[in-house]
């Protein structure tokens, strides 16, 4: 059973959602958890990100934390999702 996602994740899983109609694609899974490492907890972004991608919230919260430590973002990949996600009201998002 698949639980609800909370109340206060709702908008960035819109966003994320908006963005990625068809999903997350693995290419842009660890750019994009880069990219939002710095604007969500730890636990917020695992959580908002397994809704997102169907993923296992504890294989997403190691990743996240795998972001915060060990994982070397390509800067590329970084630029062209924030591109992609201001077309979708990252902007608005950053402002809330």
């Amino acid at each position: 059973m698949k639980v609800a996602i909370e109340h206060y994740l709702l908008r960035t899983y819109k966003l994320i959602q908006r963005a990625f109609p068809d999903g997350v694609k693995q290419e842009d899974y660890f750019p994009l958890l880069a990219l939002l490492y710095g604007e969500m907890s730890d636990r917020n972004l695992a959580e908002v990100m397994a809704h997102s991608t169907g993923k296992d919230y504890s294989i997403v919260l190691n990743d996240v934390y795998a972001v915060g430590s060990t994982y070397a973002p390509d800067a590329k990949a970084i630029a062209k999702l924030k591109k992609h996600l201001l077309a979708c009201g990252y902007a608005e998002w950053l402002e809330e």
